[in-house]
């Protein structure tokens, strides 16, 4: 058997010519900070809230508050990896419909936005949710306090809201308002619900922790059908939409996606530059609580950031 030997330049030099793989980045901002420790210090994040500090310093980070007496942290009760507290709201019956925090960016934001949280939905407020999620979008001129003008169809470029909200008692759904949205059967302009789909995905899992995570892209030039809305579940995509996708069509107010229909036109979100992301609505809304209940909701771990977020690292 012959063999035949390498001569050891020829060995020194592919050794000197390897290059080590490259590993590729995450494309989740979470995956780099173990826990979510450190994360709001990531550069792609435009804000994060921990719920930690107190109530009152929590307060003080907003710039509006409804029933801030209501409101109370939890560091016993957390989404399995956060080292942070949880925020609890909690309403009184016939006394107040529930809470929020707003907060009014000053620097509006263009482009990509995507806001991350964990909201945990207790099975005792079954039947009397009504709108309980975090709320983010745009006013145009911006404004100091939640105004989302609910039924009004012809504010144009005044309003951009988005969230991923309990649809009735086994399913979450988008609500969301923007110029181009559609009215309802009664001619009013509610917010336009985009997943339809009893799926797995997108299941309301009551006394569990889930995660949400929705992204917003811009349409630009603002005269273009280019903008998107994507939301994510427990890092599961439940639902993408965009120019000339998915495929589906409009039931009233509603889009059902299925593979027989017309391609999804594409958001115009705007068509004055002026209208941009600058507000967060974490919003507890509970009007139907009967005298003598209360009910709550909790979240914890809110991220808003230029790119994908993504579930807490937990290891």
């Amino acid at each position: 058997m012959n063999i035949r030997l390498i001569p050891v330049a020829l060995i020194i030099v592919a050794i000197a010519s390897f290059k080590p793989l490259k590993l590729q980045k995450s494309a989740a901002i979470a995956d780099k900070f173990l826990n979510d420790v450190g994360i709001a210090n990531d550069p792609d994040v435009l804000f994060a809230e921990d719920f930690n500090g107190g109530i009152k310093n929590i307060i003080a980070r907003y710039t509006e508050v409804k029933n801030g007496e209501g409101m109370s942290t939890d560091k016993n009760d957390v989404p399995e990896g956060s080292l942070s507290s949880a925020l609890k709201i909690t309403n009184r019956g016939r006394v107040n419909d529930g809470g929020h925090l707003y907060k009014q960016f000053k620097k509006s934001f263009d482009s990509v936005v995507y806001v991350r949280y964990y909201v945990k939905y207790p099975l005792s407020s079954k039947g009397y949710i009504h709108h309980e999620s975090v709320w983010f979008g745009g006013y145009n001129p911006s404004t100091a306090y939640p105004s989302p003008k609910a039924g009004i169809c012809d504010l144009g470029d005044k309003r951009i809201s988005v969230a991923y909200e309990p649809a009735n008692a086994s399913a979450m759904d988008t609500y969301v308002y923007w110029g181009d949205m559609k009215p309802g059967a009664r001619g009013q302009c509610y917010g336009n619900d985009m997943v339809n789909a009893a799926t797995e995905e997108s299941r309301l899992k009551w006394d569990k922790w889930m995660c949400v995570e929705t992204m917003v892209k811009m349409n630009n030039p603002v005269s273009a059908y280019n903008g998107e809305l994507k939301v994510w579940q427990d890092g599961k995509e439940v639902g993408h939409w965009g120019p000339n996708f998915p495929k589906g069509y409009w039931n009233i107010d509603s889009w059902i996606n299925t593979p027989a229909g017309a391609p999804f036109k594409g958001f115009r979100w705007r068509t004055d530059e002026a209208l941009k992301v600058n507000y967060l609505w974490i919003e507890f809304f509970d009007d139907t609580s009967p005298a003598g209940t209360s009910h709550h909701i909790k979240f914890a771990n809110l991220v808003m950031a230029k790119k994908y977020i993504g579930p807490i690292r937990k290891s």
